[in-house]
């Protein structure tokens, strides 16, 4: 048996050894120390502290300080607009204290808000804006990293610029009348998504049917061959408008004149014969009044047609085209650029017509829209803009 005094020899270094492993003498404690670097403004912010031995842990944060003696320190905090030190320290029983800082962005999340048309009719183009900037008084804001805006349920293709998504959509004439819903989705750095609801109300073409009785003999331009030739020149066109707006300023009418048929006018050319939309509205003016382009842009087709006569197609880009019919003389070529007011032909009354007038179209990805919605505006449904200058 050992002597007392040796057993207790042992007890006291084994004790020492223990106690110097959890707090070297003269060691201040030491922190461990959970806390984002990028926060949520006027979200929770959750804060995890552990220490290796009991202490007094203070945590210091914007204008709130808590204070708790434990080893373990949970505490979910507001965060503040801004970067904040959050400060942490802990103070063991001989008065030694230990010290651990982290900086703490926090940004507003994104406020969506939905602009569109309340009501439309049957042929107008919609324009719908998803807006996101923050509220001055709510900066900075989170990183934006994607957008889209659905139309019942259907996600819509659009362009993204800045703190702003723009969608076109052509409502075709064919549409059924009702309310639609349109959803605008913001999506954060964090992944969250944040959302805005709004409607769109449709209404019916309110026009009668038209009775032209268009003669026969004009009728006969009409044949399965000049119809294949003009669709299949109208795809192609189509499709090599490009993503992006060729326009910065406001749509004008390509001429003065007479309005003599409206956009979306349901009518038979002969009785009893199928009935078909106008597709464009109509203005009459005398053989070789010039005629303006619209917008800038390029020329896609040039040339003369058996049933559209001399026809002009212009891409303003974002899925734009304006169409150009029954000219009597060309004045650009395929490929040509154009400026807004920019003459491109000449009036006429080739191709299917019954006399000199101008068949002019506003089409969004090859649908027809209401022509006059574009006019003194830079997108349909958007405020009118009186500009100076234009044909």
């Amino acid at each position: 048996m050992l002597p007392l005094i040796v057993v207790g020899a042992i007890l006291s270094v084994a004790l020492g050894f223990v106690l110097g492993s959890a707090a070297p003498p003269g060691e201040p404690p030491r922190i461990y120390l959970e806390a984002p670097d990028d926060a949520v403004a006027g979200r929770p912010l959750d804060v995890f502290v552990s220490v290796d031995v009991p202490a007094t842990v203070r945590v210091r944060y914007a204008d709130t300080t808590i204070e708790e003696v434990t080893q373990d320190l949970r505490v979910s905090l507001l965060a503040e607009a801004g970067t904040w030190d959050l400060e942490v320290e802990a103070e063991d029983a001989a008065g030694r204290v230990a010290r651990e800082d982290r900086r703490i962005r926090a940004a507003w999340p994104p406020a969506p808000r939905l602009t569109s048309t309340d009501t439309l009719t049957v042929g107008d183009a919609l324009t719908l804006r998803l807006a996101w900037r923050g509220d001055p008084a709510r900066v900075p804001m989170l990183e934006v990293v994607d957008a889209f805006l659905e139309l019942d349920g259907r996600r819509l293709s659009g362009l993204l610029r800045h703190d702003e998504l723009t969608v076109l959509v052509p409502v075709p004439l064919q549409t059924d009348p009702g309310v639609r819903t349109v959803r605008g989705v913001v999506i954060d750095a964090f992944g969250d998504e944040h959302e805005v609801l709004g409607v769109v109300t449709i209404e019916a073409n309110p026009h009668p049917v038209q009775e032209l009785n268009v003669a026969a003999s004009t009728l006969a331009v009409i044949t399965p061959a000049g119809r294949e030739l003009e669709a299949e020149t109208l795809e192609r066109a189509f499709a090599a408008v490009g993503p992006e707006p060729r326009w910065a300023r406001t749509f004008v009418l390509p001429l003065e004149g007479r309005a003599t048929s409206a956009f979306g006018l349901p009518r038979r050319y002969a009785p009893g014969g199928p009935v078909s939309f106008h597709l464009g509205t109509d203005i009459a003016a005398p053989t070789g009044t010039p005629i303006h382009a619209t917008n800038d842009g390029v020329v896609r087709v040039a040339g003369m047609y058996p049933i559209k006569g001399g026809l002009v197609v212009l891409d303003h880009g974002f899925g734009v085209t304006s169409l150009y019919f029954h000219q009597s003389a060309l004045a650009v070529a395929e490929g040509d650029v154009v400026k807004r007011g920019q003459v491109i032909g000449f009036v006429g009354s080739t191709g299917l017509s019954t006399g000199p007038h101008l068949h002019w179209e506003m089409r969004v990805d090859g649908v027809p829209t209401a022509p006059l919605a574009w006019v003194d505006r830079r997108w349909p449904g958007g405020p009118i803009e009186r500009e100076e200058e234009g044909p």
